[in-house]
């Protein structure tokens, strides 16, 4: 049972490996499936595995999955996906 004032953890994600791999090859939608960069598991950083950067269907997105920090145990998994400001 939870209560309001329960700690829920806390993530932190380095968006500069997506961001990277974003700008490196432009238009996304110009390129098929596939595999266009890493953000990788250290001690530095709380990710479970290595997070993947995709183009998918002409959209770079990055699958990252953390676990909380500053709480007894938790994961985080999201999906995130790259918008360029012109759009």
């Amino acid at each position: 049972m939870f209560s309001a004032d329960d700690i829920m953890g806390e993530a932190q994600i380095d968006i500069q490996p997506l961001i990277s791999a974003a700008m490196a090859y432009g238009d996304p939608e110009m390129f098929g499936n596939m595999q266009i960069g890493k953000w990788l598991k250290s001690d530095d950083n709380a990710l479970i595995e290595d997070s993947i950067i995709n183009i998918i269907d002409g959209k770079v997105k990055q699958d990252v999955q953390l676990k909380l920090q500053n709480v007894e145990c938790g994961e985080l998994h999201l999906e995130v996906e790259w918008l360029p400001l012109d759009q």
